[in-house]
């Protein structure tokens, strides 16, 4: 079984690394593997920056990047 986890991202380059390392710690045991999703909803800082080196080191996490600010209910859908 995949858990999914969105995070919609904004302002948050200094936290990025912290968020990933604890929410790949806390994985439930029942689910087999897990994916996180961060989508920069246009960040003004270097969010999306920071997302892409993540993203080509762990695996297991995505990165989106919308075209303007939408909110973060937006970014979640």
């Amino acid at each position: 079984m995949l858990l999914s986890i969105v995070v919609p991202v904004y302002k948050a380059e200094g936290t990025l690394h912290e968020l990933v390392e604890r929410l790949l710690h806390s994985k439930p045991p029942e689910f087999d593997s897990m994916e996180i999703i961060l989508v920069d909803d246009n960040s003004p800082d270097n969010s999306w920056k920071t997302i892409e080196k993540i993203s080509r080191v762990i695996r297991e996490v995505y990165g989106f990047k919308l075209s303007r600010n939408f909110g973060q209910h937006h970014a979640i859908t």
